[in-house]
């Protein structure tokens, strides 16, 4: 039963720390991650209805992304891809 319960502690402060890492990436990060995710989901969907829409979302959150303003930056870049139909993931 002791085994029981430190399995399951463990597991519970593994989920806990996981979050609690994903929740410290930094918006810079963010924009990196966002950018290689579009640019890799593009490739194949690059026929989608919004496929123009989420190009210019890419430049445009891409430029806020270099120029200090990575907050909006990753807003825009998941406005992108979910308007190419996917789930950002970040």
């Amino acid at each position: 039963m002791k085994k029981l319960s430190l399995v399951l502690a463990a597991g519970a402060l593994m989920a806990v720390s996981g979050s609690a890492f994903a929740a410290t990436t930094t918006p810079a990060k963010q924009c990196t991650t966002l950018e290689h995710q579009f640019d890799t989901a593009i490739k194949k969907h690059a026929n989608a209805p919004k496929a123009m829409d989420a190009k210019q979302a890419r430049a445009s959150g891409g430029d806020m992304c270099k120029s200090g303003k990575q907050a909006d930056g990753v807003k825009k870049l998941q406005e992108a891809i979910k308007d190419l139909g996917l789930k950002p993931r970040v």
